[in-house]
C-alpha cells in the first residue's frame, strides 16, 4: 500500500496553501491556489512510471491538508 505523508513546513507555506504531499521517498505533489481554489499538482514519478495511490491514503491526506492550512 503507498501511504500518503503530508510535510507542512511552516506558516509562510500554509499562508501559500503550499502543502507538500510524499509517497515514501517520492513527492507525489504540492497544492497551490488556482483561480481561488485548492488544487493538487501531481509530480511526475522519478522513474517515469504511473503513481498508485491507496485511494484512502490520498482522501487522508488531503483531509488533513486542508486542516493544517485551516489552522495557520
Amino acid at each position: 500500500m503507498t501511504l500518503i505523508h503530508v510535510v507542512l513546513t511552516g506558516p509562510e507555506e500554509a499562508y501559500d496553501n503550499h502543502v507538500e504531499l510524499w509517497c515514501g521517498h517520492d513527492q507525489l505533489g504540492v497544492t497551490v491556489l488556482h483561480e481561488g481554489r485548492l488544487h493538487l499538482r501531481i509530480d511526475p514519478r522519478p522513474d517515469g512510471q504511473p503513481w498508485l495511490v491507496d485511494t484512502t491514503s490520498l482522501a487522508a491526506g488531503l483531509t488533513e491538508t486542508a486542516e493544517r492550512i485551516a489552522a495557520y
